[in-house]
């Protein structure tokens, strides 16, 4: 009751103010991921959310995974503390099927399709877009329940220099600039972290590169060079002992890494067309050992990579904006264990795919959007998918009323085709099917979004009783997401909700790790020199599984946390205090491994625009 009690006091609080505007500003964000070419995010007919280095900044985040957690439909879940491994979930798709994009470069691990934000910072970070639902059609494997694109180019002239400090051995500096004119775009940042963590060997160090430059020599051609390395050590506290009937303290046991992201992009215009190539490459590395491990000496160590080329070519018609393109991918994987390893296994992968970006006008502020498209890939030796989807949406005077329809699929891993012992050539893609519809309402003084969604996945790929990975699985994931915004003078509030039912149709069984209910909801006041952040976040209680025997399904107790952030700016200086888990919240968001207790955090940031 009290869930519901709080979805109807929100659609009060914000969708009648709303509706009161006769004459309404709709924002004009751009979001350039939820189609073939950049669109203001009150037009789009799909579900977006963008997420600006200024919202970055007022709460303080160090990571990316942090500054997703109020995107309403995404819930993430971290083993532990900061550093630790991080995956996500997006409207119930596993942590597998969401892609992952650095600037539009692939950031999936091609060894098990997931990708870990436990490392990835938001240092050069200028926006995350977020769009909700099967992407398929654009971008093929793994853009089944949404895409996160982290963009770094900036877009205007500027240069910052951070350091905080706090308990438990914190500290973060970083130092970044950029520089816009009509020629150049140039841009850096480097950063350095320190973390010692709750307990001991839980310890988290990184170093973050980012770069990037943009020549336009001339009005209809640019062409750049963008790239991102980071490199991490962290220490893994505790693990089962040899019974698995408790954990125990590991003194020893680590792990090490790196990525890398490199993107040459070159674009030209003629007068009714826009030509786009990029190359990319996007590498990782990842080492783990413990020379105390409960049946002995352990050690592994993964390196991926993946580098492609994409090409498209847009032109407007009476039909629309028409983008066709292909896309070209190899991935490869080397790999050691006690298990055994893959020597240079690759995958590779070409694709077409042609989509229609329709807009019609029906009177004064008011017009028709579509979105259709269709794309396919080849990935030679497992077979090809087809993936086609049509979004629509009706836009007046800053009401928005939109439907989807799309097919996406994630093609089998290279772990999980080749792994030692349980590897399985025959492995069909994963696929789903989703429909959605949703109302959007912008404002100059805030917005408002509602959508329901219904998801189903077919041949699912899980470890089999023949003790290798099999398609053998199908899940059912539908749900309500609300998101609000909504300013009154300096206060400002932000809501995010998420209503989620998810069935394995096996077992009857919720999906592990998504929540039935949960939300946030973040306070905040701008006024001269100051300005506060109260964000509160609620996981709701969740089905998991346990390291230890018998290894079954647990349940996980319901959390809610809150952080404190302010600011005082005195000229070019912001000092500020942060404290984290303000009310020293004990809680999991994995079964088993404790998240991060209170923290008092003191920064100074000095900024120049």
């Amino acid at each position: 009751m009290k869930h519901v009690l709080a979805v109807l006091f929100t659609l009060f609080l914000f969708a009648i103010p709303a509706f009161a505007q006769q004459q309404p500003a709709v924002s004009d964000q751009i979001v350039v991921t939820a189609s073939a070419l950049p669109e203001e995010l009150d037009e789009t007919p799909v579900a977006a959310t963008v997420i600006t280095r200024e919202d970055i900044e007022r709460r303080e985040a160090r990571d990316v995974a942090d500054v997703l957690r109020e995107v309403p439909g995404l819930t993430i879940s971290r083993t532990g503390s900061p550093g630790k491994n991080t995956t996500l979930f997006l409207r119930g798709g596993s942590s597998k099927q969401a892609l992952v994009l650095w600037n539009g470069v692939e950031m999936n691990n091609a060894y098990f399709s997931g990708y870990d934000f436990g490392q990835l910072s938001v240092a050069g970070v200028e926006r995350v877009e977020i769009v909700r639902g099967p992407f398929s059609a654009l971008y093929g494997s793994e853009a089944v329940s949404g895409v996160i694109n982290v963009l770094t180019k900036p877009s205007s002239s500027g240069a910052s220099l951070d350091v905080e400090g706090g308990e438990h051995g914190l500290f973060n500096g970083a130092v970044s600039g950029a520089s816009v004119s009509e020629l150049w775009v140039l841009n850096g940042a480097v950063e350095r972290r320190q973390d010692d963590g709750f307990a001991d060997n839980d310890d988290f160090a990184a170093t973050s590169l980012v770069g990037g430059a943009t020549a336009t020599p001339t009005a209809n051609f640019s062409i750049g060079a963008q790239a991102h390395y980071s490199s991490y050590d962290l220490g893994v506290p505790r693990t089962p002992n040899a019974s698995s009937d408790a954990f125990v303290p590991s003194p020893h046991r680590r792990e090490e890494g790196s990525q890398m992201q490199v993107a040459i992009p070159v674009i030209y215009q003629t007068a009714g067309s826009v030509f786009e190539l990029r190359l990319s490459d996007s590498r990782r590395d990842d080492t783990f050992t413990d020379p105390e491990g409960a049946f002995g000496p352990e050690h592994s160590t993964v390196d991926a990579s993946l580098r492609g080329a994409r090409g498209t070519a847009r032109t407007s018609t009476s039909f629309g904006a028409i983008t066709v393109g292909g896309e070209y991918e190899r991935a490869e994987v080397d790999s050691t264990s006690g298990f055994g390893g893959i020597d240079a296994r690759t995958r590779t992968n070409k694709s077409l795919f042609v989509e229609d970006r329709f807009s019609m006008s029906t009177g004064a502020a008011s017009s028709i959007e579509i979105a259709a498209g269709a794309r396919y890939d080849d990935f030679g030796d497992f077979g090809s998918e087809t993936s086609p989807r049509i979004a629509a949406a009706w836009v007046r005077n800053g009401h928005k009323l939109r439907a989807s329809y799309g097919e996406g699929f994630r093609a089998p891993a290279i772990g999980e085709l080749y792994f030692p012992l349980g590897g399985n050539v025959n492995l069909r893609a994963e696929s789903s099917r989703n429909v959605e519809v949703g109302y959007e309402r912008f404002t100059q003084n805030g917005s408002f979004s509602a959508s329901l969604f219904d998801a189903d996945y077919k041949t699912l790929i899980n470890f089999g009783p023949t003790f290798q990975f099999e398609n053998i699985d199908s899940a059912s994931s539908r749900g309500l997401e609300l998101g609000a915004q909504k300013r009154f003078g300096a206060m400002q509030v932000d809501f995010s909700y998420m209503w989620l039912d998810t069935r394995d149709e096996q077992t009857e069984e919720e999906l592990l790790r998504r929540p039935r209910h949960s939300g946030s909801i973040a306070l905040g006041y701008h006024a001269g020199s100051y300005s506060a952040q109260f964000v509160v976040i609620h996981k709701g209680r969740r089905d998991d599984v346990t390291d230890l025997f018998p290894f079954g399904t647990v349940s996980n107790d319901a959390y809610t946390t809150a952080d404190v952030t302010v600011h005082y700016r005195v000229g070019a200086f912001s000092p500020y205090v942060k404290l984290e888990n303000l009310t020293d919240k004990s809680y999991e968001e994995v079964f088993g491994y404790p998240s991060g207790r209170r923290r008092a955090i003191v920064g100074l940031r000095y900024q120049i625009r």
